[in-house]
């Protein structure tokens, strides 16, 4: 039988001076938690104050499902090589991928999976499927693409961070919303959008995993 001296030994394997959960599993748990939620949200919303589904735009695109899979992945790729370019000839943007290695590296590709399926689905169901139709149902009489206006403006200020390095990320976002609401409003619903967003998430992320290895970045 052991006794109170022993509660402390290191050898269980619980250090009780660092109870804490290894940083990547917390990002990938608050993800579990924020997104899911984003999308509920965005549902019980449309139906109440819009009696529709976030999931379509308020016209029909009429395109094919290859051609929204295409579009959606094309533009996800478009995006993610124009970055890495820029990354290579900006300092700021050397500096933001030094943040995000620094906020973000070292996750697994099970969890960077994770993060890229559950961010975009979530964000897109919600800017583009709630925010962005709502904002055309209600303010589009009043002011021309309000929809897109709005949606886009609020997507950006979800990027604001405290790192100074990032101070363009929101600006960023705000591009980013509105081509991923015109994707929206184009195809007719926010498969495409999801798609071009996964597209841009999982390649970032899997760039930051092989930069900043879990070695690097775990917590000290």
């Amino acid at each position: 039988m052991s006794g109170p001296e022993d509660e402390n030994n290191p050898s269980d394997g619980f250090d009780p001076e660092d109870p804490q959960l290894p940083r990547q599993v917390v990002l990938v748990l608050n993800a579990a938690v924020m997104y899911p939620l984003m999308a509920a949200l965005a549902f019980g919303l449309s139906y109440w104050l819009l009696d529709r589904s976030p999931l379509t735009a308020l016209g029909d695109g009429g395109l094919s499902l290859p051609w929204k899979v295409g579009l959606g992945a094309g533009l996800g790729l478009l995006v993610y090589g124009l970055d890495n370019l820029l990354e290579r000839v900006l300092p700021f943007f050397q500096r933001m991928a030094q943040a995000f290695g620094d906020l973000l590296g070292g996750l697994g590709p099970g969890q960077v999976l994770a993060m890229a399926v559950l961010s975009s689905v979530g964000e897109e169901i919600f800017f583009r499927g709630f925010v962005q139709v709502g904002a055309e149902h209600y303010l589009g009489s009043y002011l021309p693409g309000a929809g897109l206006i709005v949606s886009s403006i609020f997507f950006g200020l979800l990027h604001i961070a405290p790192d100074r390095r990032l101070w363009a990320w929101p600006l960023l976002a705000i591009a980013m919303g509105f081509a991923f609401g015109w994707l929206f409003d184009y195809t007719g619903d926010v498969l495409a959008p999801i798609l071009a967003h996964f597209t841009i998430n999982f390649f970032s992320l899997m760039a930051l995993s092989r930069r900043h290895g879990a070695d690097e970045t775990a917590p000290t």
